[in-house]
């Protein structure tokens, strides 16, 4: 099963709006995405413009299908972000 954890970083004064949309990202991955295991959004408590998904899908599949319907939130999440993302890919053991 492929597992991903992407770090974002936020700019200042978009971090109220940053958790709003990623806690509703979430909630609609997981609704409409039967493929994605788990999809958590995680702040980080030094420095609250940094988040952190863990992300864990049934096959490469699952997470290729996560991408496409991604895709459509670029725009609305790219109005948000300092900077790129950072994603590192894990398989579970």
């Amino acid at each position: 099963m492929p597992s991903v954890i992407a770090t974002i970083r936020v700019k200042e004064d978009k971090v109220e709006e940053a958790k709003t949309f990623l806690k509703n990202l979430a909630a609609e991955t997981l609704a409409n995405e039967s493929g994605t295991l788990a999809y958590i959004p995680h702040q980080h408590k030094e420095d609250p413009t940094t988040f952190t998904f863990y992300e864990k899908y049934e096959s490469d599949e699952a997470f290729a299908i996560h991408g496409k319907n991604l895709a459509s939130k670029n725009a609305e999440l790219g109005d948000l972000l300092a900077g790129r993302p950072e994603i590192t890919f894990v398989d579970e053991l």
